[in-house]
């Protein structure tokens, strides 16, 4: 009989213990006795994780075809200081409360959100802000996005897509090493820096 370790990773078992020259038979059933500490009530805060806090400012990248200037002016609000300056317009997306990430089913909660400069319209997701932007500034025959993919945050002054932040903090993915050293001309920003 050998003894084997049974480790749960959030979603498969991952099984040691088992001598290099064998394997578990297909189809292998036993019994495992469990100790009553391994276990959690369901959808407890323990499977919920913060994303982003408070007051982080987002971006959603945009090629306006409608109402230009007053898009330029939200983007003039609140521009992040990168190593090189975007080839679109960077709509800011503040977070008016944590935007947290459940992992079990590695989807977003809803968050309150509001374009930066403009506090006339709250956004119940950020789902929500970034489709809203899309029906706003352009002419996508869908307003569907997939803000993983879509939505960027600023990291050692470069945009990268938030779901770099969530492989960093569900799979342990580090996010990407810094660059080298920053020429203060290259910076593209709304302040000289500190």
């Amino acid at each position: 009989m050998s003894e084997l370790t049974l480790k749960w990773n959030g979603q498969s078992w991952e099984v040691s213990g088992v001598p290099e020259s064998m394997q578990l038979r297909r189809d292998s059933i036993f019994t495992v006795e469990a100790p009553a500490s391994v276990f959690e009530p369901a959808g407890s805060e323990a499977d919920i994780r913060l994303l982003f806090q408070k007051g982080t400012v987002l971006y959603l990248p945009l090629n306006p075809t409608k109402d230009e200037l007053r898009l330029r002016q939200l983007c003039h609000t609140s521009k992040p200081r990168l190593k090189r300056s975007s080839d679109k317009d960077l709509l800011p997306i503040m977070l008016d409360e944590d935007l947290r990430i459940d992992i079990a089913t590695r989807r977003l909660l809803d968050t309150t959100c509001h374009f930066a400069g403009d506090n006339s319209q709250a956004f119940k997701s950020l789902n929500d802000a970034a489709q809203t932007a899309l029906k706003m500034w352009t002419d996508r025959e869908t307003a569907a996005i997939g803000v993983f993919k879509e939505v960027r945050f600023v990291h050692d002054f470069e945009l990268l897509i938030i779901d770099k932040k969530r492989d960093e903090m569900l799979d342990g993915k580090p996010l990407p090493a810094p660059g080298p050293d920053i020429v203060i001309g290259d910076l593209f920003e709304d302040q000289p820096p500190a």
